[in-house]
């Protein structure tokens, strides 16, 4: 039995902002994740080409802004530092066989190791678990000690006194409704009469786009001087130019992001049954492509498209708390800062210092 004094559910970007000022604050945090690595969405798939080189694609979240003060600084830091960059400052348009290149100065950034790197950098000194797999959840009673355990499909349990779930909405209901089996109310016996209760119920509206995703290897690159283009197009609403965040002399390569309505209308097919027409899409818009390799990844739980309200969840009576980028901490949208916002307020609240 492993114990912590705070528990992580979710090593995404919105788990590992907590976890990190948690343990600064001298908590010992644990984080528990069903992937092989840290990051969520923020993922870059590595592929090694036949004559040695190694492509990085970033075919879930695309970049990350830094509107507020805190994402400017660590964005700002890991440029001085070496593992981030400013990849673009503006992102062209393309409709009807017409590109426009606009130019708002306002900076995206991009790590030149892809953006898995960001996770990584606030992984840094914390105990991350990957490979685990979070199927239910238990409350103890007073005789146990208090606190939270988590059960994971593996086998394993966790203690703690405090837990924290950073998953999307739809998995965390799933994981609250393992708290009181058969249930017929939305919401456990266990969080009636709590704060959890109502913030429970206002997870249960939140929706998210899906999207269809795929990275494409070129032996040639394309014509073009955009490093980003968001196409006006049935199939696709996202290319990039994926080489342009790479050290100089990367081999080029493509990520593709469908539309979210051709993503539902194809959710249930296999990658490569997608791959096909991603890539005629693609030449839609871009010309013949000179492909090596491609591959299709679907993200389920993509852009959250309606948000609960306020920054995150905490509920001190149960000691129990969520976070992510389907809350609202500010006014511009969820976005890969949207989740570290969420983080950092969760753990401002878990440590008094809100």
């Amino acid at each position: 039995m492993t114990q912590a004094d705070v528990l992580v559910v979710g090593a995404g970007l919105g788990g590992l902002a907590f976890a990190q000022d948690a343990a600064r604050a001298g908590l010992r945090v644990a984080l528990l994740d069903k992937a092989r690595g840290v990051s969520g969405r923020a993922a870059t798939r590595r592929v090694t080409l036949p004559d040695g080189p190694e492509v990085r694609l970033d075919h879930g979240a695309r970049f990350f802004t830094a509107r507020s003060d805190r994402a400017r600084t660590l964005a700002e830091g890991g440029v001085r530092d070496g593992w981030n960059a400013v990849w673009t400052r503006g992102v062209a348009r393309w409709q009807a066989g017409q590109v426009t290149l606009p130019d708002d100065g306002h900076p995206r950034y991009a790590p030149p190791a892809g953006m898995s790197a960001l996770g990584r950098t606030l992984a840094r000194g914390l105990d991350v678990k990957t490979g685990v797999t979070v199927t239910s959840l238990e409350r103890l009673n007073a005789t146990q000690g208090g606190g939270w355990r988590v059960h994971s499909r593996e086998g394993q349990a966790w203690d703690a006194a405090r837990l924290i779930l950073n998953v999307p909405a739809p998995q965390l209901l799933a994981l609250l409704a393992t708290l009181d089996p058969g249930s017929p109310d939305a919401v456990p016996a266990v969080l009636h009469g709590h704060d959890s209760g109502e913030a429970a119920r206002q997870a249960g509206p939140v929706t998210y786009d899906p999207c269809w995703a795929a990275g494409v290897i070129l032996h040639q690159d394309v014509p073009a001087d955009w490093r980003a283009l968001r196409p006006d197009h049935p199939v696709l609403e996202w290319i990039a130019r994926e080489h342009t965040k790479r050290p100089d002399g990367a081999p080029p390569a493509l990520t593709l992001h469908a539309t979210p309505a051709w993503t539902r209308a194809n959710l249930e097919r296999t990658p490569e049954q997608v791959l096909p027409d991603l890539l005629a899409a693609a030449q839609d818009i871009l010309g013949p492509l000179d492909a090596a390799q491609a591959f299709a990844h679907r993200w389920r739980y993509s852009i959250p498209a309606v948000t609960a309200p306020g920054p995150c969840h905490w509920d001190a009576d149960l000691n129990l708390g969520w976070c992510g980028d389907w809350f609202t901490p500010d006014p511009h949208g969820p976005r890969v800062e949207s989740a570290l916002l969420s983080g950092w307020a969760l753990a401002r609240r878990v440590t008094g210092t809100d």
